[in-house]
């Protein structure tokens, strides 16, 4: 069987020249546009045979199967446009000889029997050209006509909009002696989409004032509401904690604690970090040191050590909160008590990390 040739047909198609004209139709907001592909059965003229019939051979051309798609406009009134290309092969069931091809597009005029939004009824009437590949060697460009009848079914899927189509057509080529062929096609039709209608234009509204409790304001902007805010009135561009006041140059970190002579953080140091975390992330443009501090008990050398564990552990933490800031850690030992380390409750006190604000 001989493999359809592409060139052959595109040449038909700009010959004949009517493929052109149809995107120059109108394209009103609520014309429906579609788009087609359907399988084809011909019962073919008999007569398609009758040059191998002469040679002596026996040809039977009484079917052909092929395929086409077309793009159709259907307009408010019903009537509508589609445009077709379709190709098919005519078997000669004739050992040693190639098929007959034949190639070609009609323009047709439609009229619907409903909107296809489900199941419509339509007829078609129409011209075209196509192209005779046959054997043998007798190849030609020919006009045809057509008419016909078929009907498209609404969605058949749940999800997609995807209708059947089924047609009968009958095709009146001028090719050699003239010949006429009954074609039936089944397949799928798409509508596509439709220019969406501007949206109306919305009605003006008149604003609506509404009253903010005062308790929600914050009065003097630095991000703490009044009814929290212990410092109402700090300064533009003052640095505060959590409750409004001024931080400072130091922020302590009081409650934070350790597992003892260890550096790792006890559950509820990590609820203070937390809070401490907050503020951080509020100025990120802050630069901070990690300031560890123990007591004076034990070796000079060892408390030095455990320090700086204990301050590297606490910005550890914060990296792992994501915190952006820039900060180093650094361990004081013993050089730095706020109390007396003679007594329990100062040697306490004297145990303790803090934040120093370096900016």
């Amino acid at each position: 069987m001989k493999i359809f040739r592409l060139a052959s047909t595109s040449k038909a198609l700009l010959a004949l020249g009517l493929v052109a004209p149809l995107p120059m139709l109108a394209h009103a907001d609520d014309t429906q546009r579609y788009f087609g592909v359907q399988g084809t059965y011909s019962m073919a003229d008999d007569d398609r045979g009758f040059r191998l019939n002469e040679l002596g051979l026996d040809a039977d051309t009484d079917e052909a199967v092929g395929f086409s798609v077309l793009y159709g406009w259907q307009f408010p009134s019903n009537w509508g446009v589609e445009a077709q290309l379709f190709s098919e092969t005519i078997e000669t069931d004739v050992p040693g000889v190639t098929d007959f091809y034949r190639h070609g597009v009609t323009a047709d005029l439609t009229y619907s029997f409903g909107d296809r939004s489900s199941f419509t009824p339509f007829a078609l009437i129409g011209v075209g050209g196509n192209y005779n590949d046959v054997s043998p060697n007798d190849d030609e460009f020919d006009l045809l006509a057509n008419a016909g009848l078929g009907f498209v079914t609404g969605p058949v899927f749940k999800y997609g909009d995807i209708r059947l189509r089924a047609e009968a057509r009958y095709m009146f080529d001028t090719f050699e002696s003239e010949y006429g062929d009954i074609r039936f096609g089944l397949g799928i039709e798409i509508p596509l989409m439709k220019t969406p209608e501007p949206l109306p234009e919305p009605e003006p509204v008149e604003p609506t004032v509404v009253e903010v409790p005062s308790g929600l304001r914050d009065d003097d902007g630095d991000g703490v509401i009044n009814d929290r805010d212990q410092c109402p009135e700090t300064p533009e561009g003052e640095r505060v904690d959590g409750v409004g006041c001024p931080l400072g140059n130091l922020i302590p970190l009081n409650g934070v604690t350790f597992e003892f002579d260890k550096t790792r953080l006890r559950p509820d140091a990590e609820t203070i970090l937390d809070l401490a975390a907050l503020v951080l992330n509020k100025y990120p443009d802050m630069e901070v040191e990690v300031a560890g501090h123990t007591d004076s008990q034990g070796a000079e050398g060892y408390n030095q050590t455990l320090s700086e564990g204990r301050a590297n552990a606490v910005r550890d933490y914060f990296m792992s909160k994501g915190v952006k800031n820039t900060i180093t850690a650094r361990g004081y030992g013993e050089a730095e008590p706020v109390a007396d380390n003679d007594s329990e409750e100062g040697r306490e006190r004297n145990r303790r990390v803090e934040l120093r604000i370096l900016n």
